[in-house]
């Protein structure tokens, strides 16, 4: 459940920081929409760490027969 707040954090804090720099930079939209792209690609490779970590870490406590 932690992750999907992690996912929902990092697209509403990059629609709002990209947002600020667009309207800083008099952009339209651009900075956010990339923004919360580059974010989304950083929580789905992090999200693949995890998942190796877990599966890792079941390989080595699950009892060889």
């Amino acid at each position: 459940m932690g992750v999907a707040f992690e996912l929902v954090a990092l697209c509403i804090g990059g629609y709002v920081l990209g947002g600020s720099i667009d309207e800083k930079m008099g952009w339209n939209n651009t900075a956010s929409t990339y923004l919360v792209l580059i974010l989304l690609v950083g929580w789905f490779v992090h999200l693949i760490y995890l998942l190796n970590r877990f599966e890792k870490e079941n390989a080595e406590s699950d009892p060889k027969p």
